[in-house]
């Protein structure tokens, strides 16, 4: 068992919320466990007795409302606290990264060590404490500086990496991308898009193109592809395959209790959509989200089969098609309460040992809704997560980027603050050099052209509001496009070793400037 002691500002907490709480064990993966708030604790029961992480929805001040993780833990009696534990898990992630990165000289890491310090200092001064509520208020401390140092040494490594990755050359034609819902009108945009954006990324929605089983109406995917085409701009389409209830058709869920139904049902829409469109599609998402089961449980030996039959449907559809399979919730919120979900290593292990050649695999980096597992994650987690696909040996597209410009959901947190239309395009200026700055990263595509709808909930993570007008996130890409349109040049060493140099100048921290 862990227990942790948590306090308000009357001593300890009565009750504690506990936003999207999961366990976590080795390599930072989903365990099974339960998990409740008790009398001024968070009790955590995992089902096997190793040591364990948890992992939560926290305000964490200044930095904003984020997912945060405790260092694994021997299971005792005695309980921790849980502020020291946040703490001491971001100052040990710093150090982890540093050693990782090379980045330990002041010259290179600049104010970001600076910050750590400070962190560190409040975290032993906290630690002697003799009055607890005390010594979790200044933990709290410790633990807002560290995700701070921590988000500055992230920025700090994403410009050296892109300076070297752009110094001589300038970013390919697959650099950014966005994705258009066909149920939406994209012309009012044309030139923006043809001008500024690299590719297309076109929704083929089984739930919108075949609401009832007799027959798949193309004729908003038809006005969506022909535009696209006409931009001259590659186009990424899909997925063909999605187990979701924004994606599945009602009259075909009964078919998900039996593989066979749902795999004759899926095989007859994707042929139909495959060979509509394989002279206008250059890379297929083929999978998405297939190994978390929001629906149903399904046997892992099925969605390899799926995932094949995907796969071999596009190659043999058109010589040079490209495969790619998307995860779903890359930091596995919920995959430990979802029956039949596995880790999206786990799946893409399998797809590699089932001997499927995969082109590209696709990550989501969505934030601001917990329903789906999108709770919001700082930089250094951001740039952590997509660290972990270097040794796949696949090129990456960060498949969906995207933040709100407007507070949806609350338990989906926010960075630095409220999610606002300003805080939307300020994430966008220090995360997208983070992405393109990872040699593996082909490139970026946001995950909305327009506000809409998604979930249930009203989406506010377009470039345009509701109403076509542009967003202060558009103006920030695009400006972010265009500089990488020339090579970059040298870092040079005194603006390397600058105090703080930030991605692009400033103080590396809330107010730096963004872009490379």
């Amino acid at each position: 068992m862990l227990r942790f002691e948590v306090f308000d500002a009357t001593g300890p907490a009565k009750a504690w919320p506990l936003v999207s709480a999961h366990l976590l064990g080795r390599d930072d993966l989903p365990v099974p466990g339960t998990i409740e708030s008790r009398d001024g604790e968070i009790v955590c029961t995992p089902r096997d007795a190793r040591a364990t992480a948890l992992c939560l929805g926290y305000d964490a001040g200044p930095m904003g409302r984020l997912m945060l993780q405790t260092c694994l833990l021997a299971l005792r009696e005695e309980p921790y606290r849980l502020n020291q534990e946040l703490a001491r898990h971001r100052i040990k992630l710093f150090i982890a990264k540093s050693e990782e990165w090379l980045m330990f000289d002041p010259a290179l890491s600049g104010d970001a060590l600076e910050r750590w310090e400070q962190a560190r200092e409040i975290f032993v001064e906290a630690s002697v404490l003799k009055d607890p509520a005390a010594a979790e208020a200044r933990h709290a401390d410790a633990l807002a500086a560290a995700i701070d140092a921590s988000e500055r040494l992230a920025m700090r490594h994403a410009k050296i990496l892109l300076h070297r990755r752009f110094g001589t050359k300038p970013a390919n034609r697959s650099t950014l991308g966005v994705r258009v819902d066909p149920a939406g009108d994209p012309a009012p945009v044309t030139e923006l898009i043809r001008k500024d954006f690299d590719l297309v990324s076109v929704t083929t929605n089984w739930r919108s193109m075949q609401p009832r089983p007799d027959s798949i109406d193309f004729t908003a995917v038809d006005r969506c592809m022909l535009w696209a085409r006409n931009l001259g701009k590659p186009i990424v389409a899909g997925p063909l395959v999605r187990l979701h209830p924004e994606s599945m058709p009602e009259w075909a869920l009964d078919s998900l209790r039996n593989y066979e139904s749902i795999k004759e049902l899926l095989w007859r829409f994707m042929e139909q959509v495959v060979y509509r469109y394989r002279e206008l599609v250059e890379i297929w998402n083929i999978a998405s989200g297939l190994h978390v089961c929001e629906l149903a449980p399904m046997a892992a030996e099925d969605r390899v089969d799926l995932t094949r039959r995907a796969a071999l449907l596009v190659r043999q559809s058109r010589r040079g098609a490209r495969v790619l399979v998307e995860v779903g919730e890359p930091f596995g919120d919920r995959v430990s309460r979802l029956d039949g979900s596995s880790p999206p290593w786990e799946y893409l292990d399998q797809l590699v040992q089932g001997g499927i050649r995969l082109d590209c695999i696709g990550v989501p980096v969505v934030f601001g809704d917990s329903s789906f597992g999108r709770g919001t994650r700082d930089l250094m987690q951001v740039s952590a997560l997509l660290d972990r696909f270097f040794l796949m040996e696949v090129p990456v597209i960060v498949s969906a980027l995207g933040a709100p410009s407007l507070e949806e959901d609350p338990r989906g947190g926010g960075w630095r603050g409220s999610w606002s239309d300003q805080s939307q395009a300020r994430w966008a200026g220090r995360v997208m050099p983070i992405l393109l700055s990872k040699p593996f990263v082909a490139g970026v595509v946001w995950d909305r052209l327009v506000d809409g709808r998604g979930g249930g909930l009203p989406r506010q993570d377009g470039l345009l509001d509701a109403n076509g007008r542009p967003k202060a996130v558009l103006s920030k890409l695009v400006s972010l496009r265009r500089r990488l349109r020339e090579p970059l040049g040298a870092l040079p060493p005194a603006k390397a070793a600058e105090e703080g140099a930030g991605v692009v100048g400033g103080d590396g921290g809330a107010e730096a400037e963004e872009g490379p």
